[in-house]
């Protein structure tokens, strides 16, 4: 656990922190040239990087497929909270409880827990739950199937998913190799500072939705992530994998998505900020419910 909070979430705090002291010192400041830059250049190169290090296709269906079940289901328990809770529809909230950060926290959290074997597993959720927030994401964000889909073929990401696909067992140059992968390294440092702009023009009033999303986020999260591995029939290493990932704080990419779409991203920030801090107290819960799984 000091390993955790030390070398994954510590520096996450930093930066957002950061970030917060620049935006209330320097007011005029604005998130959207970061996120765009972001969207449009860096994630992607994250993306493509991250991508062509999944070597194995192990599991892959098991994996969509529990993927899928966490995605919908935590979806539509958002909806049921908007209904009874909030009483108003907001897409940033949905998509702060739906969907979690499997990457840039999954993957070293899964490694710390599980060790390396698990990686495998780890990676490939990470790439099913990408290609599930570039599509339904957007969708959720456009609020209609066809628009949503159209928004979707727009950004990059989705192609930097294909072509990593399509490269991953051609050699490039090593120049270029270093090109991406420094390119790529840069998306969550430069997101993490923009979040702690936003949430410098935070009110109150979007910290407690941020609190309701985190607590949709972890709760859904866990429940449907048990109920999916019990439906595909799914034990051990790869149970325990999926339920953790499932579990994990708001994604980092939501803030970007909801300020490319303009659908509240004070609200996704809030999600992610109050989810990253709370998350290591859920974690001792999570780590004592997997001894009775």
């Amino acid at each position: 656990m000091e390993e955790l909070l030390l070398n994954v979430i510590f520096p996450i705090y930093i930066l957002i922190f950061l970030g917060y002291a620049f935006g209330k010192i320097w007011k005029s400041l604005e998130t959207r040239t970061i996120s765009t830059l972001v969207l449009y250049i860096f994630a992607p190169a994250l993306i493509f990087d991250s991508f062509r290090e999944l070597k194995s296709f192990e599991n892959l269906t098991s994996i969509s497929l529990s993927g899928l079940i966490v995605f919908l289901g935590v979806y539509s328990l958002s909806l049921l909270v908007e209904g009874l809770l909030l009483k108003e529809k907001n897409p940033a909230f949905e998509l702060s409880s739906t969907v979690m950060n499997a990457g840039y926290l999954g993957i070293p959290l899964i490694y710390l827990m599980f060790g390396e074997e698990s990686l495998p597993i780890a990676l490939t959720y990470m790439v099913v739950m990408a290609i599930y927030h570039f599509t339904l994401g957007i969708v959720i964000l456009n609020r209609d199937l066809s628009s949503g889909f159209k928004e979707a073929l727009k950004i990059p990401l989705i192609y930097a998913v294909l072509l990593a696909f399509l490269l991953r067992e051609v050699s490039l140059p090593s120049g270029v190799e270093k090109m991406i992968k420094l390119t790529g390294n840069a998306t969550m440092p430069l997101m993490l500072v923009s979040i702690g702009i936003s949430l410098s023009k935070v009110d109150l009033k979007g910290l407690e939705v941020g609190v309701l999303s985190t607590l949709v986020r972890f709760l859904g999260g866990t429940v449907f992530s048990i109920f999916s591995v019990e439906i595909l029939g799914l034990k051990g290493l790869i149970s325990k994998v999926l339920i953790v990932q499932s579990s994990l704080p708001s994604a980092v990419l939501n803030y970007v998505l909801c300020e490319r779409f303009n659908k509240s991203p004070e609200i996704a920030a809030s999600s992610i900020f109050i989810s990253t801090i709370l998350f290591p107290i859920y974690l001792i819960l999570l780590k004592f419910l997997l001894i009775y799984l």
